[in-house]
């Protein structure tokens, strides 16, 4: 069968979440294969892995909540680690008795603000509507649908199962940590939490080749594959440790500000405009390029920022205090922002 085909019918046979999950995976790999090169090899291996495994025929397993059969429940944050997980899981031959629960929510904006109750869902929820353009007009539905199985697949995590939770040194997953702890207050299971970057840079950087993980939806499959097992090795956290971080997420869930960042020790909540002085200085960088003062695409300055950052906050958050520097009339407009495609920026003279 011609190559093609084959993909373009291994595709068709993946569903739309997995799919969503695969192309965020894909995305995350090349934005750190952008900031670092050694990254590149790694990306590049990915990639190939992935084209050949779908070119081999395959049952596709679509359902991978919690049942009776499960042994081993990972918890992570985001579709790009989730995918990721599953292909190496696959791999390994544990999709029988390992299942994930994946909180797709970006924790490190929007507001936190007694998220664990249907108030504070709602009001999350508004607040993305309000101000973050995602091309989603159906997410009120998918919000609703989103809550109600998370909060079913922890209720099936079977009493014997245990449970690793994936997580890396920045304010989304550090929060969503808590959230997940804070759900998980009534489960007896043992709870493994697994800094899953520290190990892949541990395993892997060297003098002469270091790559720096912002998030774990960066890493590639293969290198979860290598470290996979290693969070049981580092034993399960205490009953004090769950207290701990149940409590930290309580006190999250009494603010209501938007912007959270890591300052290595612990998630802050910061002003909205944490990150609108950083947006200037990169709209004035990528001017030094342009002699003319010209205008710049909203994408490349979002690009640079992100790229560049230390903190993991996601591009469409850039793209909301992007939109409020133009309302501010610290930035003229060219185009219409209905998408950061779709316009262009430059400094006010």
């Amino acid at each position: 069968m011609d190559k093609r085909l084959a993909l373009r019918m291994a595709i068709q046979d993946i569903s739309s979440q997995d799919a969503k999950q695969l192309l965020t995976m894909i995305k995350m790999q090349l934005d750190i294969a952008e900031r670092n090169k050694d990254a590149q090899t790694d990306l590049y291996r990915s990639l190939r892995n992935l084209y050949e495994k779908l070119l081999v025929p395959h049952n596709p397993v679509s359902y991978w909540a919690p049942n009776a059969a499960t042994t081993k429940v990972h918890i992570v944050f985001g579709d790009s680690i989730g995918g990721s997980l599953k292909f190496a899981i696959r791999q390994l031959g544990y999709v029988d008795s390992n299942k994930i629960i994946n909180f797709r929510d970006h924790f490190s904006i929007g507001p936190l603000w007694q998220l664990h109750v249907e108030a504070g869902r709602a009001h999350r929820n508004e607040w993305f509507k309000d101000h973050i353009n995602d091309g989603n007009d159906e997410a009120d539905c998918d919000d609703i649908a989103y809550y109600q199985e998370i909060n079913k697949q922890i209720a099936n995590i079977p009493a014997e199962a245990s449970i690793e939770i994936w997580c890396g040194k920045n304010a989304h997953e550090q929060a969503g940590l808590r959230y997940a702890m804070y759900l998980l207050r009534n489960n007896s299971n043992k709870i493994y939490v697994f800094d899953v970057a520290e190990a892949c840079e541990k395993k892997y950087n060297t003098a002469n080749r270091s790559i720096k993980y912002l998030h774990t939806g960066e890493i590639p499959p293969d290198k979860l594959q290598a470290v996979y097992g290693e969070a049981e090795e580092q034993g399960e956290i205490t009953r004090e440790m769950r207290q701990l971080l149940e409590h930290e997420w309580l006190s999250l869930a009494n603010h209501d500000e938007v912007l959270r960042v890591w300052d290595g020790e612990k998630v802050l909540n910061v002003a909205a405009h944490y990150l609108d002085e950083y947006l200037l200085e990169t709209v004035e960088k990528l001017h030094t390029y342009k002699s003319d003062h010209d205008f710049i695409k909203a994408t490349r300055v979002i690009g640079e920022a992100y790229g560049h950052s230390e903190q993991y906050i996601g591009d469409s958050y850039y793209e909301y205090r992007l939109r409020q520097l133009i309302y501010d009339g610290l930035l003229e407009i060219k185009g219409v922002p209905r998408a950061m495609r779709y316009y262009s920026v430059r400094r006010k003279r």
